[in-house]
């Protein structure tokens, strides 16, 4: 299990994020549990300064969200140890990213769903039927009182009768049958999980009272020798499974009562706005408490974030392929890393099959896509089938650089590509039914006996899609067997970390810095003369770039004494390039970017105080351009403009943050 590590700018960036949602009471209770760690609440009262109506008020808030572990003194029943949950207080960042993707793959009712167990917290489903009920009486009522806007004799709303009042937008959740029918399909898709008892407790309390159990009843009397211990582990992860799986429980039964089944395919193409599924719905318990799964939402993210690689590297059509293949790939994997204390061998670590078949991608593409776009052909005797078709059993070896040697010489098939003119590969870059994006108006041609003598059938496009994902340098996809592919997750992003870590060098020391970078990680250390050689620059420059790169952190060097004295001056130091020690330095400073980013914004908003009070008044809200005065509009929309700058910034600090601590 991954978890955040606490420092000051950490802390201090959690702390508003709090505040930011939930409010100044909350987050000073929040704060103090941060720094001070585990406290029962007497302690807590007396660090926070708070009456005990304030205290319990916010430890409630703080629990209905999730951001709290607590545990009950198993001595002493009326003693509750209350310690901060880091990890979803950061998941508050993440609100509108779930959202929007929720709202792309199954749609606005999905969304408004998600959006109000997002502000409330885990939640009873007969409160949140009670609530959605509320709201469609109310446009109920409303509806009948609304004036008819043929009517002449209707009377013009507005302050003063100056200006017709914003029409509110249509209800999307219309009837509890269809809140009933969404709530179904995200339990199904796992984004809504079911609370228990032992949701609250950290993973530490988990281990340990799993422990005492298991000694209790198959170890009473000790344990003795080596397969014993392991016997141990191993029954202590099955209680951990245990009790993991109760989360699930809801979506077990959804599963036994077959209506999950019946909408299958409807909900892998996204759609929830058919209501004749409806019916087909089994009705909830509305005893049950739900709540968000931040886990899987991050898998999903994952999928996006892969399928954006696959767009940059390769193309459109390709991408919206490989989204597919993710998305039957990753249905039944409930978390992006495994936990170390349960997932104690690999055949215990959930992720179904652990291939997609071609037929199974081939039935989920939408019909109305054209495989042939981002595809080319090239003749027979320009390529190895046998190794386009080769079938890896296991994923391959780590590489060093992600691309080629950068001063080696040309490999064979390098040189037989070079010696041509430039006309076959143009030759060979399509087939017949390629239609390229027609941005200018022109259409390609192509050679006689080239490409223009057939067309592929879609099963055959899809799989030349398949392979390009299988080819590529960053190895998207495996060839496991035939017919049936996978991804391997780990060196993939490994490799999506090194290539925005060599987009980050490339934009803070230019490109001569990547080059060198480069060279240092196919070469491993090298010295300032072996360094100047291999890159064939100039001395001069090339100090001016690896200090550079030192002081921002992505260049090393290690001092090699020449004899036992370990002179300065008479040793020689050796550069080298450690990614995952620039990866970790990188996290930090994006940390400290976002909490100044926070901080910037709190200052704007007191800077603003007045116009944003202003703003807030029910005659002013939603008409502000019609009803303040120019100089207090212009500076509210020049705080609009800064707001939507900064929290763009905060958006793309946590993307990076994401893809080096959680993907």
């Amino acid at each position: 299990m991954n978890t955040i590590n606490v420092t000051r700018p950490v802390g201090e960036l959690l702390s508003l994020l709090v505040e930011e949602f939930l409010g100044e009471l909350p987050a000073r209770i929040f704060k103090v549990l941060l720094t001070r760690g585990r406290l029962s609440a007497p302690t807590l009262a007396q660090y926070t300064s708070m009456t005990r109506r304030q205290l319990l008020h916010g430890l409630v808030v703080l629990q209905q969200h999730n951001l709290l572990h607590y545990k009950v003194d198993p001595e002493s029943i009326h003693t509750t140890m209350y310690e901060a949950n880091p990890e979803n207080a950061y998941n508050l960042i993440r609100v509108g990213k779930i959202l929007e993707m929720v709202d792309s793959t199954f749609g606005a009712a999905a969304k408004d769903v998600m959006r109000s167990l997002l502000l409330s917290g885990f939640t009873r489903i007969s409160d949140l039927v009670a609530a959605y009920q509320e709201q469609i009486d109310e446009a109920g009522k409303a509806t009948k009182t609304e004036p008819d806007d043929d009517d002449p004799f209707a009377e013009p709303e507005g302050v003063n009768g100056d200006a017709q009042a914003a029409k509110k937008p249509g209800l999307v959740i219309k009837s509890t049958a269809q809140l009933n029918s969404v709530i179904c399909r995200l339990v199904e898709a796992e984004l809504i999980e079911v609370m228990h008892d032992k949701i609250f407790l950290t993973h530490h309390d988990l281990f340990k009272g799993a422990e005492t159990k298991v000694m209790k009843e198959f170890f009473p009397t000790g344990i003795k020798g080596n397969k014993a211990k392991v016997e141990l582990q191993e029954r202590i992860a099955d209680e951990l499974r245990e009790d993991r799986s109760k989360s699930k429980s809801l979506k077990r039964k959804l599963e036994q009562s077959g209506a999950a089944a019946k909408r299958r395919k409807l909900f892998t193409e996204g759609g929830l706005n058919g209501a004749p599924e409806e019916e087909t719905d089994p009705l909830l318990d509305a005893k049950q408490v739900i709540r968000i799964n931040h886990e899987k939402c991050l898998v999903d993210l994952r999928n996006r974030r892969l399928v954006q690689f696959v767009n940059e590297m390769i193309g459109e059509t390709t991408g919206y392929v490989y989204g597919v293949l993710l998305k039957h790939l990753t249905s039944s994997l409930p978390r992006c890393r495994t936990d170390p204390l349960i997932d104690i061998s690999e055949e215990h670590i959930e992720q179904g099959k652990g291939f997609v078949t071609t037929d199974e991608i081939l039935d989920s593409l939408k019909t109305a896509v054209d495989l042939s776009l981002g595809l080319g052909k090239a003749p027979r005797d320009k390529f190895s089938s046998r190794a386009a078709e080769k079938v890896q059993d296991s994923a391959p070896k780590k590489k060093i650089i992600l691309e080629a040697d950068v001063d080696g010489d040309a490999s064979a098939d390098e040189e037989e590509n070079d010696d041509g003119d430039g006309s076959d590969s143009d030759e060979s870059m399509a087939d017949g039914d390629f239609k390229p994006a027609q941005a200018n108006g022109t259409k390609v041609k192509f050679a006689d006996g080239v490409a223009g003598d057939y067309k592929l059938d879609r099963p055959t496009q899809l799989r030349q899609h398949l392979l390009l994902l299988a080819e590529s340098s960053q190895r998207f996809v495996r060839h496991c067997g035939p017919n049936e592919w996978t991804v391997d997750f780990v060196p993939l992003i490994q490799t999506l970390k090194e290539a925005e870590l060599d987009s980050i060098i490339e934009q803070q020391c230019g490109r001569p810095g990547l080059r060198l970078v480069r060279i240092l990680r196919s070469k491993g250390k090298l010295d300032e003369k072996a360094l100047t050689n291999t890159a064939l620059m100039r001395k001069s420059e090339i100090q001016q770039t690896m200090l550079q790169m030192l002081k921002a952190g992505f260049a090393h060097t290690q001092e090699v004494p020449k004899d036992n004295k370990a002179d300065v001056s008479k040793s020689f130091f050796l550069w080298y390039c450690d990614a995952n020690r620039s990866l970790d330095r990188l996290q930090v400073r994006s940390y400290k970017s976002m909490l100044n980013c926070i901080q910037f914004l709190e200052v704007l908003r007191q800077k603003e105080k007045d116009v944003l009070s202003l703003t807030k008044r029910l005659d002013v809200k939603g008409r502000e351009k019609d009803v303040m005065r120019k100089e207090y509009y212009d500076r509210y929309s020049r705080f609009l403009e800064h707001e939507k700058r900064l929290f763009a910034q905060m958006g793309r600090l946590d993307d990076l943050i994401t893809l080096l601590k959680d993907f």
